[in-house]
């Protein structure tokens, strides 16, 4: 008898099933990503909006 390994609950979003594996792989990409302090975020969101605006 073959067992599953990989849990199909959904730990995300309601209708699309994920495995906690896969959960836990999108977290510690986005851990490595580029954190951003709040007075850098409103410097370069200022900067986006000025752009738009031309």
């Amino acid at each position: 008898m073959k067992t599953k390994n990989e849990n199909a609950n959904n730990l995300a979003m309601p209708g699309k099933p994920m495995s906690q594996k896969k959960l836990a792989s999108l977290i510690k990409e986005a851990e490595e990503g580029e954190f951003l302090s709040v007075e850098e975020f409103k410097i370069r969101f200022d900067k986006w909006r000025l752009q738009r605006k031309k």
